[in-house]
């Protein structure tokens, strides 16, 4: 990606900063699949494993340079609930539950302990775990925007190249399946993920993509309809989804596709204010309506080129089937397995934000 004028990316930052302090997060029900909505969210041990105490002082968004960096502000600072949570009388999960705060509640927090966010609740002092409240102002440290480091030197530009993408998941019983077969035969792919399935032991997911060089990809809070929001509720579920992934592996996602691909002219204009294109695809397996591994694998040997982004699904247990015999059998033809950003650097397409990326044929 050509880098963006710098004043453009200040101009972007401090809309954004600005647009979060009055932004009414519509946090949305955390749920494990889909279609089936939890109980409020239940804080069983979970710990995001950072130690800070009550300095007076929290993490907050400055501009530094052409770059979004973190820096401390003190507190009392305004958060909102991604998710109907409970409130517990002290910062460990097997204590007292005072009550539950629904979803968009908004509360002044006053410290953090060890992952823990502190504020008054009924006037007593009340305990949710961080990663279920999202400061107003928070903007994740890499949107594309600020063009994260793509390491491509493993690539050879002149070699083919295809991007196997997923969606909707993390889920460990299948997204693991694919995991293991590119720790196993190499190459590296985009999961574009709900940020609300970011929990339990899916975050262990999200931890080995990382660790295997897979690309982290924004797929909104809960698979929000970009057509059926409100335009200015596009930056809350892309924001949202965010926040879950940084708080998990301390890296936010770097590309975003739209739910679907449901988009219009001022959704993409809209989506093009946070920085980030449209990723699309040009190969379509139709896994989520087949559920047949073998039509899957056909799809993709029989029309995948050089520069194609293929669209699967981490949800199915039959796509996992597929991916583990496509993943070889593609090296095996020739290509070679990059994520979206990868093929845009080796390749020299520029993802313009707001713009429909189908696929990087030149």
């Amino acid at each position: 990606m050509k880098r963006l004028n710098i004043f453009l990316i200040l101009a972007v930052a401090g809309a954004l900063m600005a647009e979060a302090a009055a932004c009414n997060a519509a946090g949305i029900p955390e749920a494990t699949d889909a279609s089936e909505a939890t109980s409020p969210a239940e804080v069983t041990g979970e710990s995001d494993g950072t130690a800070e105490g009550g300095s007076g002082e929290q993490e907050k968004i400055v501009i530094e340079s052409n770059k979004i960096e973190r820096a401390k502000f003190e507190f009392p600072y305004t958060s909102r609930v991604l998710t109907a949570v409970n409130v517990h009388a002290d910062s460990e999960s097997d204590s007292e539950v005072l009550g539950i705060l629904e979803e968009n509640a908004e509360v002044t927090v006053e410290r953090n302990i060890e992952g823990w966010e502190q504020f008054s609740f009924d006037g007593k002092t009340g305990y949710v775990l961080k990663k279920y409240l999202i400061p107003d102002q928070y903007v994740a440290m890499n949107n594309q925007f600020l063009e994260s480091p793509v390491d491509i030197s493993w690539i050879d530009p002149s070699k083919p190249m295809i991007a196997l993408t997923f969606d909707d998941g993390p889920k460990a019983e299948v997204t693991n399946r694919i995991l293991d077969s590119i720790q196993n035969n190499g190459g590296h792919v985009t999961f574009f993920m709900q940020g609300s399935r970011v929990v339990g032991e899916n975050n262990d997911c999200v931890k080995r993509m990382v660790e295997l060089g897979c690309e982290l990809g924004n797929h909104t809070y809960t698979h929000n309809y970009l057509d059926s929001i409100a335009l200015d509720d596009i930056r809350t579920v892309i924001r949202e989804c965010d926040y879950m992934v940084e708080e998990t592996v301390k890296a936010a996602p770097t590309v975003f596709r739209p739910p679907g691909g449901n988009r219009t002219a001022e959704i993409n204009a809209k989506v093009g204010e946070l920085g980030l294109p449209m990723i699309i695809w040009s190969v379509d397996t139709l896994d989520y309506s087949t559920k047949d591994p073998d039509n899957t694998i056909k799809v993709v040997l029989e029309q995948a080129k050089d520069g194609d982004i293929v669209l699967m699904h981490d949800t199915y247990a039959e796509t996992a089937t597929a991916a583990e015999y496509l993943i070889p059998a593609l090296q095996e033809k020739g290509f070679q397995l990059v994520t979206v950003s990868e093929m845009a650097k080796a390749k020299g397409y520029d993802m313009v934000p707001g713009s429909e990326v189908y696929n990087m044929r030149g």
